[in-house]
């Protein structure tokens, strides 16, 4: 997505979900052209999950070994429940330092992400099955570090959708895939031709899940599990996350406001962060 376009819808007045799906409809035929070129790319990219499973064992192989029956049941905070909903245990990752980080900060802010979700349900009006959704993505979301830093978010995007190990539905995946390609980096736009291809009931839910997944992954900016999780405080004008967290977290607390920019948009809310006293 060109800088110009994120720049032109984040420019859209919050609450503004419905002039963004105006907007986002007069694609250019320029526009409409890439798409379709981005689109064809599905076909060259088979091969990815291919290439990231070699060499490559399972979640449950690995915890077998290593003797820890608890590790594909995601040890999460308290009241995590979500690890249930997002079982990896058959899924062939690739193997390093790097993956084990991802996988790590993933289960931890999968528990942030269903945290949120449970308590801004009257704002977002989302079902459990968007709860498991979400919860799933935010496991998977840094997958794509398996190719390397740059563009991470549209490699796990591709990932999700290719490697059949893992454990999600054929109704489930391209969802979850798109929430995970949106955890950074721009914001769901019908300018993507994946979004585009949504029902609009489906693209209204996935942009105020993927605003969700993005605070709760700045609540884990360090990846040090600082913020162990939040109590929330929704008001007319602005929501305030109350942090329990180690310290003042002061690289989480400005994170994960830069990152509420999309739930500013869609719920019209400022986002505020504060740390627990005491």
């Amino acid at each position: 997505m060109k800088k110009s376009s994120a720049k032109a819808e984040k420019a859209v007045p919050a609450g503004g979900e419905n002039i963004v799906e105006k907007k986002d409809s007069a694609m250019t035929r320029a526009e409409a052209a890439q798409a379709r070129k981005n689109s064809g790319r599905n076909a060259s990219s088979r091969t990815l999950g291919k290439k990231m499973a070699a060499g490559t064992r399972s979640v449950a192989e690995k915890s077998a070994e290593s003797g820890d029956v608890s590790a594909s049941a995601a040890v999460l905070p308290a009241g995590s429940e979500a690890a249930r909903d997002a079982d990896l245990s058959s899924a062939r990752l690739p193997e390093s330092p790097v993956m084990e980080d991802s996988l790590r900060h993933g289960r931890h802010v999968a528990a942030l992400s269903a945290s949120l979700f449970d308590q801004l349900a009257e704002l977002h009006k989302l079902d459990e099955t968007w709860r498991n959704r979400l919860v799933m993505a935010a496991r998977l979301h840094d997958i794509g570090f398996a190719e390397g830093r740059k563009g991470h978010h549209k490699t796990g995007m591709r990932y999700i959708e290719e490697d059949l190990s893992l454990n999600i539905s054929d109704a489930d995946r391209p969802l979850v895939a798109l929430l995970a390609r949106y955890h950074r980096k721009a914001w769901p736009s019908r300018r993507h031709s994946r979004f585009a291809a949504l029902p609009r009931r489906e693209r209204r839910a996935l942009r105020r899940a993927a605003a969700l997944l993005r605070i709760a992954d700045g609540l884990d900016y360090t990846h040090g599990e600082l913020v162990k999780g939040c109590i929330v405080d929704i008001r007319p004008r602005r929501v305030i996350l109350v942090l329990d967290s180690a310290g003042d977290c002061p690289e989480e607390r400005a994170r994960a406001v830069k990152k509420g920019d999309l739930f500013t948009h869609v719920f019209g809310r400022e986002l505020e962060c504060v740390c627990q006293a005491g």
